[in-house]
């Protein structure tokens, strides 16, 4: 048989039981390269997914990576912040305490020097034997060769400013050896300091 196309001939000398097995073999071939081509795209869609996957787990592993410092570094923010406000606590310690100290100092009593000034206040034949600072209230005790005596003494004391009420509160009159002596209380108040 022969078929024009152009300038060609074409003869099919092949016989027709062959050429179905052609036909057949043709198909089969078909087939073969469809399941093949099948293949390679099941193949490259699973190497696909794999390095997806892979990529993936890389890019897992960074973050979980990135995640640990971010909670080391807020363990240390969180520890830094502990130890900052630790030392403002301490700082705000030491300021009330300095502060307080301060505040004593102003307001201490130079006592040697009071006491030295109620000795000096003493006229002769009086002296102080008992000394006592209770609630800002001063107990002097002494002894005196005469009433008079004790009269002057109070009258000292009022000069020295030192003390802003001073009030007589026992008297009493002893013989010893012959001699009469007068023990004597007082209770004075401290005159404020003024800073």
């Amino acid at each position: 048989m022969k078929k024009k196309n152009g300038n060609k001939t074409r003869i099919n000398l092949l016989p027709a039981a062959d050429k179905e097995r052609f036909i057949k073999n043709r198909k089969k071939a078909i087939i073969f390269s469809i399941i093949i081509a099948y293949g390679f795209f099941i193949f490259s869609l699973d190497f696909t997914a794999y390095l997806e996957n892979s990529s993936k787990r890389i890019y897992i592993s960074g973050l979980n990576q990135k995640l640990t410092l971010m909670k080391t570094k807020n363990l240390l923010n969180k520890s830094l912040e502990s130890a900052i406000n630790s030392r403002k606590n301490l700082s705000n310690t030491i300021k009330k305490r300095i502060l307080i100290i301060k505040n004593l100092e102003k307001s201490k009593v130079a006592w040697n020097k009071k006491i030295g000034d109620m000795v000096q206040a003493s006229p002769s034949g009086v002296w102080m034997s008992g000394l006592l600072l209770q609630k800002g209230v001063i107990t002097i005790e002494g002894n005196s060769i005469s009433l008079k005596g004790i009269s002057i003494y109070m009258d000292r004391l009022k000069t020295t400013n030192m003390f802003k009420k001073i009030i007589l509160t026992d008297a009493g009159r002893e013989i010893i050896g012959g001699n009469t002596f007068y023990h004597f209380q007082l209770k004075a108040t401290l005159t404020p300091v003024i800073k």
